[in-house]
């Protein structure tokens, strides 16, 4: 999910994953709903932050336009039939998942037709 419209979601993920699926939430109800947590200085400005923004940075990603609330902490969620079977929730503003590893946690946890949602 992803605090945009649905028409905002090819200018982020169309560059990562084409195949990638996520879910519009440009008012935030299902952060909300989620609990995820609104980061403060040390989890959006904190060392941790600032190395992952140079990893990015060396690898040719670069800060976009923000969409939505700034000080949201990073979500990613694996679905299957309406169940959140796996899930990850950054601590800090560069905390973001190993993407190559979502695939077969879902695998593992269904029988293989699973979707992930998130940024």
């Amino acid at each position: 999910m992803y605090q945009g419209t649905a028409e905002q979601a090819p200018m982020f993920f169309d560059r990562l994953d084409r195949d990638a699926v996520a879910v519009a939430d440009p008012d935030a109800d299902l952060y909300r709903s989620a609990g995820v947590e609104r980061g403060g200085w040390r989890a959006m400005f904190g060392l941790r932050s600032w190395v992952a923004g140079v990893r990015a940075t060396l690898r040719g990603h670069r800060i976009g336009r923000k969409i939505g609330d700034p000080l949201t902490l990073p979500l990613v969620l694996g679905v299957v039939d309406r169940t959140i079977i796996w899930e990850h929730r950054g601590t800090h503003a560069g905390d973001h998942p190993d993407v190559d590893a979502i695939p077969a946690a879902l695998a593992a946890a269904t029988d293989g037709d699973a979707g992930v949602v998130g940024p």
